[in-house]
């Protein structure tokens, strides 16, 4: 690897968690701010979250189409900087008394707008980065891990929300989002493909290269069916991320917005130290049958969680939770980044963006709405009844099992 190619990934990473930063500090600020300081029910947190994650189901794959031929540099670095202004409003609204449910899921929402044409974009302007020595699948497995060690900073910074207060973490949390687009804008990039289109011809081709996009994931065999199997299972997830992990602390646990961010913490520790671990790891050469064996790991997390446990067992499983998810979402995103045409990248990466992320408004809302009715511990039990069946399904239906390793083995490098 040489010098400009591990400066310039380098300064990808550090920008990747600076941005990765700031959204673990909003996770945790928001879930307080609704579950804790506005005191709403359990389902209205969920309504909260459905509303915080809905822009990213709706406009990431539109924010795919917009990334394809861009100078991918200047323009995350524009995105970053204009969603730097939205924690600085909401902080403006906490400090002068005017927050209420409305203005603070308003926020969130427009928030969630810049994130979705940011994510695309980011993952698109991965493949430019990677060195060859290391690989597109290691590396990407190496950014999965910095998302979630900038996620677990930001999660540990906000779990000081209860004793300073959420105004001081909201201007960190725009700083952040800042310095990320200054580190963006500075990366070096040789010959980066840039289709040299007005913004109106962009705006007038967009539904044509978004059915382009679906088309070629619907012939991919391989595309097709791994975001199928993320996007059934991402309801279950996503809720207990953004909905059950709340609750739990509010309703079982008794806690407030440190017991709320140690937990999410855990999860995330669990998610780094794994990816970083795959990205040093040997090639996986059946990538999709490792995927359905590390599956059945969500139905005993969830059955275990439905006991309830002393809150430390209950964090440890969390742990637990996180270190099999991120050997799962690395194996994913290595096969989504190899099987993707260069010109369609940004596309297919953000319809992989979309198949994490879709099951966020219905998941969230899914649990927030069942545990009023049977309790957070009753709607848990729901999960490996589904997951069961979608194992099933996918091992009898689907060639997932048999998908092997379709990228060159790179050189082996230290990292």
């Amino acid at each position: 690897m040489t010098t400009n190619t591990q400066s310039t990934l380098t300064r990808y990473m550090l920008s990747l968690a600076a941005h990765f930063g700031a959204g673990g500090m909003m996770g945790v600020v928001f879930q307080w701010l609704i579950a804790n300081e506005l005191h709403e029910s359990d389902a209205r947190v969920g309504v909260a979250q459905m509303i915080a994650t809905l822009p990213m189901a709706i406009f990431i794959l539109i924010g795919g189409v917009n990334a394809d031929g861009r100078d991918l540099r200047g323009y995350i670095a524009r995105l970053q900087l204009g969603s730097a202004t939205l924690p600085i409003v909401l902080a403006l609204m906490v400090a002068l008394n005017l927050l209420t449910f409305v203005s603070a899921t308003t926020c969130v929402f427009v928030l969630g707008i810049f994130a979705s044409f940011i994510m695309p974009a980011r993952d698109s302007l991965l493949s430019y980065v990677s060195p060859a020595s290391l690989g597109l699948a290691r590396t990407a497995a190496l950014a999965t891990g910095t998302t979630f060690a900038g996620q677990i900073c930001g999660t540990l910074i906000a779990a000081s929300a209860s004793t300073i207060g959420a105004v001081p973490l909201l201007c960190l949390q725009s700083g952040m989002l800042a310095l990320a687009a200054v580190l963006t804008a500075r990366l070096r990039i040789e010959a980066p493909k840039i289709t040299p289109v007005t913004e109106r011809e962009r705006l007038a081709r967009l539904w044509h290269e978004l059915v382009d996009g679906l088309r070629v994931v619907r012939h991919n065999e391989r595309l097709r069916t791994v975001l199928l199997w993320l996007v059934l299972g991402a309801p279950l997830f996503n809720g207990m991320f953004l909905v059950g992990f709340p609750l739990m602390v509010r309703n079982i646990y008794r806690g407030d917005a440190p017991m709320l961010s140690g937990l999410i913490m855990s999860f995330l520790i669990g998610l780094t130290i794994s990816s970083f671990g795959f990205a040093r790891a040997r090639p996986v050469e059946r990538p999709g049958r490792l995927l359905m064996l590390l599956s059945p790991n969500n139905i005993f997390v969830f059955a275990a969680a439905h006991f309830a446990p002393p809150f430390p067992l209950f964090a440890a499983l969390m742990l637990w939770w996180g270190l099999v998810s991120g050997v799962s979402m690395s194996l994913t995103r290595g096969m989504i980044q190899t099987a993707a045409p260069h010109a369609y990248r940004a596309r297919v990466l953000s319809m992989l963006q979309f198949a994490n992320i879709a099951g966020g408004p219905p998941g969230a809302l899914f649990y927030g709405l069942l545990s009023q009715s049977i309790g957070i511990l009753n709607t848990l039990l729901v999960v490996p009844v589904v997951v069961t069946l979608l194992w099933i399904s996918f091992r009898l239906f689907s060639p997932l099992w048999h998908f092997q390793r379709d990228e060159p083995a790179p050189a082996s490098v230290a990292l």
